[in-house]
């Protein structure tokens, strides 16, 4: 991966895309979107290359999102 951020490197199911200073994912609301918001591009930049490409699965968002679904599940949702 260079040094510049494109968002088809993310593998985390749950991305959508970043901007300069955030990421937008799934949200735990259906058919929602959450915007995470860094204080700086740096910030932003090691949360997206950590979690969103490889360890997603340590993301508090993919973990949120996950138990959710497992929920749901549980419950006989859709």
């Amino acid at each position: 991966m260079n040094g510049k951020l494109n968002d088809r490197d993310a593998k985390c199911p749950f991305f959508a895309y970043h901007m300069k200073e955030s990421i937008t994912c799934e949200s735990l609301i259906p058919d929602t979107k959450a915007k995470i918001v860094f204080g700086k591009p740096s910030e932003k930049k090691l949360h997206y290359n950590l979690f969103c490409c490889f360890r997603y699965e340590n993301c508090e968002m993919y973990r949120a999102i996950m138990k959710t679904y497992d929920e749901d599940e549980e419950k006989g949702g859709s």
